[in-house]
């Protein structure tokens, strides 16, 4: 099997596991307990909570442990409005994760929420979100990158221009962590999300960056823990092997991690590129993750390519994860501006540090032949409409 779907999640990392397995065994302690194998677990979270501190250039007591990204995302939301009473206005993008839209129309339907377009290249507009900021804006919500095209917004810019509005800022930073340096000192970032299993920790386990002094209110109400912002025993072992994964991705970008990952990105994308006609890179290639290649393909329904080169032994995907399955033009692309066509015949494809290049030579001639075999078998005179840039 060849996994080129790490946009979607990624492979525990073996020192990852490693540094989990005492936690899940011996090592069992509350962490909230008095005794020695309680403050065993605690001394571990407060290590984790180190780690992922240097990943990303906190204090360590701006670091909230949670379940996912889902649940920080929502937890920055009902912080923002909570504490601004009086501002019931929200401004965010049209590509965000429906972990951000949904949230807030469901569970807050009397907030006004604008969504700023994206032009071809998925990119808002700097000058629309200035405008679009409001006295009674509480928040200003933007994701860093794009988990479908891994398009990657100007997160420090943006955080600016909302501060100087007086509005809150959050970053649903889950596809950016790990794969890209994030500082959060460097742009009045209020709140950023975090999950684990994006960068090679295991699943159910996240974070929320919450810079000192902003506003917050806890959404999750129970015990003290988490210093009495996310009640509920901490998931110690989750939470360690998150801690070593912000580890290991800090050494893997200070190492030169981000133009290794471009670089196998970049192989894969100029073999099918050089190989076969008709086919299209959505978003700007200067403003995106060094990992995600997001390509259409003219006369290719997505979905029979999937089949295709799953039946080969090769994972990548079509649309978003969190949408796969839905025989639908994915949201994101048609919010580009992109035709239906175009939209139904896109893949995504990402890799990460555990892929190499004889991965990415193979890879590329499995979806090559597929590409030629569906093209053999639905003729351009009676399939899918032919479109172009």
């Amino acid at each position: 099997m060849i996994y080129l779907d790490n946009n979607a999640t990624t492979k525990v990392h073996s020192e990852v596991f490693e540094a989990m397995e005492p936690f899940l065994k011996d090592e069992f302690g509350n962490p909230s307990t008095g005794y020695d194998l309680g403050k065993n677990s605690n001394e571990a979270v407060s290590q984790a909570r180190n780690q992922l501190s240097q990943l990303i250039n906190s204090k360590t007591e701006e670091i909230i442990f949670t379940s996912c990204g889902t649940e920080s995302d929502n937890t920055a939301i009902f912080s923002a409005l909570k504490n601004n009473s009086g501002k019931r206005h929200i401004v965010t993008s049209s590509v965000e994760h429906s972990a951000i839209i949904l949230f807030a129309r469901s569970m807050m339907p009397d907030i006004e929420i604008t969504e700023l377009p994206v032009n071809k290249d998925g990119l808002i507009e700097l000058n629309d979100l200035r405008d679009a900021i409001r006295e009674d804006t509480a928040l200003v919500t933007i994701m860093w990158a794009n988990n479908e095209t891994g398009i990657c917004q100007d997160i420090y810019e943006a955080a600016k221009i909302t501060h100087e509005k007086n509005a809150l800022f959050h970053t649903d930073a889950v596809n950016a962590i790990g794969k890209i340096s994030i500082d959060v000192n460097k742009g009045p970032i209020d709140f950023l999300s975090i999950s684990g299993h994006k960068f090679h920790a295991p699943k159910g386990v996240g974070a929320l960056f919450v810079r000192t002094g902003a506003p917050f209110s806890p959404f999750f109400i129970g015990g003290g823990q988490e210093n009495g912002k996310r009640a509920g025993t901490e998931a110690v072992a989750q939470i360690i092997g998150l801690g070593k994964a912000s580890e290991l991705a800090t050494n893997r970008l200070i190492s030169g991690g981000e133009k290794k990952l471009a670089t196998l990105r970049d192989r894969l994308e100029n073999n099918i590129l050089s190989s076969i006609n008709g086919v299209y890179r959505n978003g700007c290639p200067q403003h995106r993750l060094p990992n995600t290649s997001h390509l259409s393909f003219d006369n290719i329904d997505a979905g029979d390519l999937l089949i295709l080169t799953n039946e080969k032994g090769l994972c990548i995907a079509s649309g978003s994860a969190c949408s796969t399955g839905k025989r639908e033009p994915s949201r994101i692309m048609t919010a580009m501006g992109h035709t239906n066509q175009r939209a139904l015949s896109s893949v995504r494809l990402s890799v990460s540090s555990m892929n190499n290049e004889e991965e990415i030579d193979q890879a590329s001639e499995i979806i090559i032949s597929c590409v030629n075999k569906l093209r053999s078998l639905n003729p351009t005179d009676g399939g899918p409409v032919i479109f172009g840039e």
